[in-house]
C-alpha cells in the first residue's frame, strides 16, 4: 500500500521564531518496517513545506497541506500525534478525507495512544489508532487493508467496527530487542534542506520511574530499554556515511539509567576513534564527577536534565525525589567539561505554593548564571492522560485559555470551541486548579523564565526579593490589564511590556543606585521582546544606551553584577524578515560611538544590497541618508543562517527603515 506519514507540526513560527523542521525519527522508523514488507512510505512534513513556501501560513494552511498530502496518492495516511497540535492534526485529517473519501486515516503516537476509543467516538473521519509501540501493529494494518480485511484480533489497534463504533484490541507485547529494528528510513527525509548539522538517533525506550506528571510510562510501560553499543554506534556511522552527520542527539527519556552500559558506550565511541558529538537526557542523581568526565571525553556535549521543582518539599509529592542542593553541583561539573546543559522545570502542581514557585524560578536563574551555554525551561503544568496527576485530578480541570507551553499551539474559535467539549481528549489545554498559588503567578514565572531572564538576574542581583515582585506584577496586572487583553497569546505578545510598565512604575525606584542600569536593561529586553514577535514593523531600529547593556547581559549569565563600567553603547537592529509565515530575522549591530554620532533618533538609514553583503563580508554598510554619511558595522550571520532564513530568495534590493 502506499502510505504517506505526516510530521506533528512545529508551531514555533506562531510566536516570532522561525519555523524549525525536526527529523521525524519515529516515523522514519516506521516507514523502514513498512517498506520492509513491501509497502511505499513517503514522509511528508508540513513545518519543512511552510519554510519552503509551498504552503502559506493563514486560513487555509490545513487544506494546502493535505492537498500535499494527497499529491502522492496513498492509500494510508498515517499521521503522528502529540497533545500540543492535537486539534490541528484532527483538523488536517479532515481535510485529506474530504479530499479522498476512499483513502484510509490511521493516527499514531502518544497522544491518540491515550484518548484511541474518545477519538474514535467523537471523529468519524478517523479510520484507525495504532497505539503505543506501532513497530509490528503497523505492517499488521497494512496487511489487513491491503487484502480488503478488518483489523479484528491485530493487537495494539484501536479501529472503527462495522456498526462504526471503536473497537479496541488488546495491547501488544513490547519489542524487547531494539537490535533487531531496521535502520530507520532516514532517506526518506531531506536532511539538506533543513540544514541542520544534528541528527536524531534512537537510543532506547522507557522510563523506569514514576513521576506523577508524566504520561511517558504509558506510552512505554516504564519498561525501559536500550540498544547495544554495537548497534548504536554502527547506527551513527550509517547517518555519517550516507548523510554526513557527525553530530547525534541520541532519544532515550534517561540514557543514564545503566551506568555500566553507559561506560561500554563510551569506550566503543573512544576505541572507534570516530570524533562523534552527541547529547542525551538524564537525571542528576544517575550521573557524578567520574562519568560526566569519561562521557565528555567520548564526545557528550549536551545534557537534558528533568528537575521538575526548586523546592525540597516538593520533590516526593511529585514523586522525583531529587535533592535540590545536588542539582548545581551536577551541572556546573557538566558544565566545566563542556557539556551544555538544559534543565527544565514545571510550575503549578496543585500542591504548590508562592515560596515553591519561587524556589523553582530561583533554581532556573541559577541554572542560568552558571554559563551562557547553560538553558533553563519553566512549563507550565499539562495534565497529561495517563499520568498519575490526570487521574487524581481529572475531574477538576479548568480552562481559561492559557495552556502550557508544551501545548503552545495557538487555537483558533472553532479548536477552543473543540478543546472546551471535550476536555478527555484535550486535557493538556486544560490546568489543575492550584489553591494556594495564583495561577497568574504562576504564568509569570514561566513566560519570564522564557522571556527575560536576564532582567529576573537583574532583579535579583540589585537585592529584589523576587516573591514581592510577582506577588505584585499579579496585583498590578489585575488592576490594569483587562480581560479583553487577557487572550490566549498574551504570554507571547503582551506579557513583557506590561511587566516593564509594572516595574517603572513600582519596583525600580525601590532599587537605588541600580535602578539606571535595570532602566537600560529593560529598555533593551522590551526592544528584542518587540522585534521578536513583530510587535514592530520598522525596517532598522536605533537605540543609544548609558551602558553597554549587551556586556550587562553577559556578565549576569555568568554570575557578575551590576557594576559594569558606564560607557554607553548604541545599537542598530535591522529587520531582515522575508515573510511573516518565517517568523523574525534581525540583525544587532553595534554601532560605534563618535563625537559627531553616526546616528541620531530619526535619522532614515538605509542598506543596498543586504543579502550580497550578508554573504560576502562580515560587516554591513549602513547609509544614514539624513546625514548623507556612511558607516561598517560587523554583523554575526553566517552563510548557513542566510540560507535558513530564505534570504537567498529575495532579489537584491533595499531594505530601509
Amino acid at each position: 500500500m502506499r502510505l504517506a506519514l505526516v510530521t506533528c507540526f512545529n508551531a514555533d513560527w506562531h510566536f516570532g521564531k522561525v519555523p524549525s523542521p525536526y527529523v521525524p525519527l519515529n516515523l522514519l522508523g516506521l516507514a523502514a518496517v513498512a517498506r520492509r514488507s513491501g509497502h511505499e512510505p513517503v514522509v511528508v512534513d508540513p513545518t519543512l513545506a511552510l519554510l519552503e513556501g509551498r504552503v502559506g501560513d493563514g486560513p487555509e494552511f490545513h487544506r494546502e497541506v493535505a492537498e500535499l498530502i494527497c499529491e502522492s496518492r496513498p492509500d494510508v495516511v498515517g499521521l503522528t500525534t502529540m497533545c500540543n497540535s492535537y486539534p490541528q492534526t484532527l483538523a488536517l485529517a479532515r481535510q485529506c478525507r474530504e479530499l479522498d473519501p476512499d483513502v484510509r486515516i490511521l493516527l499514531g503516537g502518544p497522544q491518540a495512544s491515550v484518548v484511541d476509543v474518545a477519538t474514535l467516538r467523537e471523529f468519524g473521519w478517523i479510520d484507525a489508532i495504532v497505539r503505543n509501540e506501532a513497530d509490528r501493529s503497523l505492517v499488521r494494518v497494512l496487511d489487513r487493508w491491503a487484502a480488503g480485511d478488518d483489523l479484528a484480533g491485530v493487537a495494539g489497534t484501536t479501529w472503527r467496527g462495522p456498526d462504526g463504533g471503536p473497537v479496541r484490541e488488546p495491547a501488544a507485547p513490547l519489542l524487547q530487542d531494539l537490535d533487531e529494528l531496521p535502520f530507520p528510513a532516514y532517506d526518506l527525509y531531506p536532511f539538506e534542506r533543513t540544514l541542520q548539522d544534528l541528527a536524531p538517533v534512537e537510543a532506547g525506550r522507557g522510563c523506569p520511574y514514576g513521576c506523577t506528571f508524566c504520561s511517558t510510562n504509558v506510552f512505554f510501560n516504564r519498561d525501559y530499554r536500550i540498544k547495544s553499543p554495537a548497534r548504536l554506534i554502527t547506527e551513527m556511522r550509517h547517518l555519517r556515511d550516507a548523510h554526513g552527520f557527525t553530530r547525534f542527539d541520541l532519544v532515550h527519556d534517561m540514557l543514564t539509567v545503566d551506568r555500566r552500559w553507559v561506560l561500554a558506550f563510551c569506550a566503543a565511541l573512544l576505541d572507534g576513534g570516530q570524533g562523534f558529538e552527541w547529547a542525551c537526557s538524564a537525571r542528576t542523581d544517575r550521573v557524578d564527577d567520574e562519568l560526566l568526565a569519561t562521557m565528555a571525553a567520548a564526545g557528550c556535549r549536551g545534557m537534558f536534565f528533568g528537575i521538575e521543582t526548586g523546592s525540597q518539599r516538593m520533590q516526593p509529592l511529585v514523586r522525583k525525589r531529587l535533592r535540590t542542593d545536588a542539582v548545581l553541583p551536577v551541572i556546573r561539573s557538566g558544565t566545566d567539561r563542556g557539556i551544555s546543559c538544559t534543565a527544565s522545570l514545571i510550575v503549578g502542581f496543585p500542591e504548590e505554593t508562592t515560596e515553591d514557585a519561587v524556589a523553582s524560578l530561583d533554581l532556573a536563574l541559577d541554572v542560568l548564571q552558571l554559563s551562557p551555554d547553560t538553558q533553563a525551561q519553566m512549563h507550565l503544568l499539562a495534565p497529561l492522560v495517563g499520568s498519575p496527576l490526570y487521574e487524581e485530578h481529572r475531574e477538576e480541570l479548568r480552562f481559561d485559555g492559557h495552556s502550557s507551553d508544551i501545548s503552545l499551539f495557538l487555537l483558533d474559535e472553532e479548536e477552543i470551541a473543540t478543546v472546551t467539549r471535550h476536555p478527555d481528549i484535550f486535557p493538556s489545554f486544560y490546568h489543575i486548579p492550584t489553591p494556594h498559588l495564583d495561577r497568574d503567578l504562576a504564568k509569570a514565572i514561566s513566560a519570564a523564565t522564557y522571556t527575560c531572564p536576564t532582567l529576573f538576574l537583574a532583579l535579583r542581583t540589585a537585592g529584589a526579593d523576587l516573591r514581592q515582585v510577582l506577588t505584585g506584577w499579579t496585583r498590578w496586572q489585575h488592576r490594569h490589564v483587562g480581560p479583553e487583553q487577557l487572550r490566549p497569546d498574551y504570554y507571547l505578545y503582551g506579557f513583557v511590556p506590561d511587566l516593564c510598565r509594572y516595574l517603572a512604575a513600582e519596583v525600580l525606584d525601590g532599587l537605588g543606585p541600580c535602578a539606571p542600569v535595570l532602566r537600560d536593561l529593560m529598555a533593551y529586553v522590551e526592544l528584542r521582546y518587540a522585534l521578536q514577535r513583530r510587535l514592530t514593523e520598522e525596517g532598522t531600529v536605533f537605540r543609544a544606551f548609558d551602558c553597554d547593556v549587551r556586556e550587562l547581559s553577559a556578565a549576569l549569565r555568568t554570575g557578575g553584577g551590576l557594576d559594569v563600567e558606564r560607557v554607553a553603547s548604541d545599537l542598530l537592529f535591522v529587520n531582515l524578515t522575508v515573510s511573516r509565515g518565517r517568523g523574525y530575522a534581525f540583525l544587532e549591530v553595534s554601532v560605534p560611538r563618535t563625537a559627531d554620532p553616526l546616528v541620531r533618533p530619526g535619522d532614515r538609514l538605509e542598506i543596498r544590497d543586504p543579502v550580497r553583503q550578508l554573504l560576502s563580508r562580515p560587516e554591513l554598510v549602513i547609509r544614514n541618508t539624513s546625514q548623507r554619511r556612511a558607516f561598517a558595522a560587523k554583523h554575526h550571520l553566517t552563510e548557513r543562517h542566510v540560507t535558513a532564513l530564505g534570504l537567498r530568495r529575495e532579489p537584491a534590493g533595499t531594505a530601509t527603515g
